[in-house]
């Protein structure tokens, strides 16, 4: 069955619209407090809410406990902030599959852990298990394509700043990150680093 890449679609996005910022979310608890810090003072972090996204690629394997905790404290906060959710998942295990929006709010309702692809589902399509150490290419693959098709998509070329939750002890990680990226436009941010 073919699947065509999303194409944005959905009012204000697009490659004009005035979204600067994007904080990609893992849902870890350093990325957590980041971003609770970050709504409840965005000024203190160089933040202009309207102009931002909160970018989460659902893997399909989050713990329940995760979820639930998202949806009991974060999703109100991003609510009350009004600030918007991006949440997208791989439409299979090829990347001419595409890719699709889960949801696109700034009132998100509900995580949405899993879509049509799941992390595991392309573990076992391969024959294989998570990568605990070294570059994760599962996070690479399940997160981080899914993530810069959508900005590319989104920013087309355009300045903008994108926030990763790396941990403090991952300056390796951060300059990779910087090194690798190969989108135009793409500022990196690592503020769990300060």
């Amino acid at each position: 069955m073919a699947s065509t890449m999303y194409a944005p679609p959905l009012p204000g996005l697009t490659t004009t619209d005035g979204l600067d910022t994007v904080i990609s979310w893992g849902l870890g608890a350093d990325s957590t407090a980041y971003l609770a810090r970050m709504l409840t003072a965005p000024a203190t972090h160089g933040i202009d809410l309207d102009r931002t996204a909160v970018l989460y690629m659902a893997t399909g394997s989050e713990w329940p406990e995760t979820r639930l905790l998202v949806e009991e404290f974060m999703l109100p906060l991003l609510r009350e902030h009004g600030v918007r959710l991006v949440q997208l998942a791989r439409n299979g295990h090829r990347k001419e599959d595409g890719f699709t929006v889960l949801d696109d709010s700034r009132r998100p309702e509900r995580l949405i852990d899993r879509g049509p692809w799941t992390l595991w589902d392309d573990l076992e399509s391969v024959g294989t298990v998570p990568q605990q150490a070294g570059t994760r290419k599962c996070s690479l693959w399940a997160k981080g394509a899914v993530g810069d098709r959508w900005l590319a998509q989104v920013f087309g070329g355009r300045p903008f700043r994108q926030a990763m939750g790396f941990n403090a002890d991952e300056r390796g990680r951060c300059l990779r990150d910087e090194t690798a990226s190969r989108l135009p436009g793409r500022t990196g941010l690592y503020p769990l680093l300060h």
